[in-house]
């Protein structure tokens, strides 16, 4: 594809001029793909969809679906300029290759990526439970000098790209991906992680015994993403409850090291990240 017109006016006031009051006020780019968010109302003349590109420097439009509730965490995105959804999206040093049609990916997660990004694991093996196409496996890998991880996926679209960006960063030597359910192979992975990565939101909590018991010698480092409802609990008696499942699932006394939060999900709800030291 060419290389998209340059525009330098404001692009929210520039869509304006394009949409009118209609004009999404925000937007994810990835690569030269833009996604608008669900419920956008946008022309359907590819004229004005092109002048939209234009404006946002990219090649294609996109819109989000409704959020996939489904294990597999397909994507639901509609293309409405350009055919293909294949996109390349680099972040942090990292390049991240999928297709935006078939599986999810959220930049407002970046936060949390980087974060990771940041911690020492230089000689650890680490279990990803929930890899997607690597998320969190890629980060670790690169920036945080993981010896090792064992990334686990049930969604084959989502494993195709994980082994074209472990490829394309490098990695590969230092990943085995365990393909299908994580109930059944986490199992095959019991004593051997340092750390344990359970990025599944709203909750992991069905995997959390397979996690303690990856670790070695049921000791180690868990982080534990979940959705926190505010209108529940204060988050200080959330963590507790969480602290408490954990040492009855490990019979060993668990700490929080950590507390991320990462981002709203929806009204009185947010992202959190737990970092667990059992044991």
């Amino acid at each position: 594809m060419g290389e998209p017109r340059r525009s330098r006016s404001n692009p929210h006031e520039s869509l304006r001029k394009i949409l009118g009051d209609t004009a999404p006020k925000r937007w994810e780019k990835l690569g030269n793909l833009v996604l608008f968010p669900h419920r956008s109302t946008l022309s359907s003349d590819e004229k004005i969809l092109k002048e939209v590109a234009d404006v946002l420097r990219v090649n294609r439009i996109g819109i989000q679906g409704e959020i996939d509730p489904g294990l597999m965490r397909k994507s639901t995105v509609e293309l409405i300029l350009g055919k293909e959804g294949w996109v390349e999206h680099i972040e942090n040093g990292i390049t991240f290759g999928f297709d935006v049609t078939k599986v999810m990916f959220s930049s407002g997660n970046v936060s949390e990526r980087i974060r990771i990004a940041k911690i020492d694991m230089r000689g650890e093996i680490v279990v990803d439970a929930y890899s997607g196409i690597g998320y969190y496996t890629l980060p670790m890998l690169v920036h945080s000098n993981a010896k090792f991880v064992h990334a686990c996926e049930i969604n084959p679209e989502s494993i195709d790209s994980l082994r074209w960006n472990l490829n394309e960063n490098g990695v590969q030597d230092r990943c085995t991906i365990h393909e299908g359910d994580n109930s059944e192979t986490m199992k095959k992975l019991e004593g051997i992680a340092d750390r344990v990565h359970l990025g599944l939101i709203p909750s992991s909590e069905l995997s959390w015994q397979n996690a303690v018991n990856c670790l070695k010698d049921g000791c180690g480092i868990i982080h534990v993403h979940m959705n926190h409802n505010l209108k529940e609990h204060n988050l200080e008696k959330w963590v507790e409850i969480i602290l408490d499942k954990f040492s009855k699932i490990s019979g060993k006394k668990c700490i929080a090291i950590n507390v991320t939060k990462v981002k709203w999900y929806a009204p009185h709800i947010r992202h959190v990240v737990v970092d667990l030291q059992v044991g």
